[in-house]
């Protein structure tokens, strides 16, 4: 089936007078009701209201699994998680497993089709001994972010400007402090939470400003750490919401969607 998709999905490129451009948005752990457009009376999410106004709400979905790992391994690669291995539990800090490089992933798929292809966020999917699981060594050319739920590690700063984040303790045996990761390099280890959804989103609207400029087709992949537990906002968006930390992290993701469109319209 998912070859299929992937063919009908390029048949119908090759009738357009240029590649479409493709942009996945996925949130961790949003509720459906916890929109604007889906009737939450205390959460706003103008971008999304707008993006769900003028587009096709689809409002029956399934997912592959109820959790991280095994719902991104089907989403990545059209298959059920039991037939990838990425089941029935999630990868950690201490696995050494990942996704298979024999699976063929989206960015795969697109990559030889002639796309750029990056990913922003919450991977997820397994880093391994050498890096040999992380993104950029399963179809995409560029990655800015975590490896797993930034609940799994220890924290050192805050989650908001006045709040500290409520996660492992930093004496935890067998645990180090969250990093983010450019690539396959760490970049900033204890992660800072308040700027995190700052670095992302310009990172992903510098990639798709890239990739006009170079007349490229591409697919970006922002998979959102927010707003699963604990919730963080950054100084713009926090206390911003009537619904408290969590309406928080629903403003910032809501925020970082209107500027990836914004850039998109640019």
């Amino acid at each position: 089936m998912k070859w299929l998709l992937f063919n009908l999905f390029f048949l119908m490129k090759s009738a357009l007078p240029s590649p479409p451009n493709i942009v996945i948005l996925l949130a961790d752990d949003l509720g459906y009701g916890d929109l604007g457009y889906t009737g939450h009376p205390t959460i706003a999410s103008p971008a999304l209201d707008r993006l769900a106004r003028r587009g096709r709400p689809l409002t029956q979905f399934y997912s592959a699994a109820s959790i991280c790992s095994p719902s991104r391994a089907a989403l990545l690669t059209g298959r059920y998680p039991v037939r990838s291995g990425v089941f029935p539990g999630n990868f950690g800090p201490q696995s050494i497993e990942g996704l298979l490089d024999s699976e063929v992933t989206i960015a795969k798929e697109f990559s030889s089709h002639g796309y750029r292809t990056s990913m922003v966020g919450k991977w997820h999917l397994g880093v391994g001994l050498d890096l040999e699981f992380l993104p950029t060594r399963r179809g995409f050319d560029s990655w800015l972010g975590i490896p797993y739920s930034h609940d799994m590690c220890p924290f050192r700063t805050p989650c908001n400007p006045e709040t500290h984040c409520i996660g492992k303790s930093g004496s935890d045996p067998g645990f180090t402090y969250c990093a983010l990761y450019n690539g396959t390099e760490v970049i900033q280890q204890p992660l800072k939470m308040v700027t995190l959804t700052k670095s992302m989103t310009n990172f992903a609207t510098h990639f798709i400003s890239e990739s006009a400029t170079m007349k490229k087709p591409f697919f970006l992949y922002y998979a959102f750490p927010q707003p699963h537990h604990p919730q963080f906002a950054g100084s713009e968006c926090h206390g911003k919401s009537r619904n408290g930390p969590y309406g928080d992290a629903v403003a910032e993701m809501d925020a970082a969607v209107d500027d990836i469109f914004k850039q998109l319209r640019e």
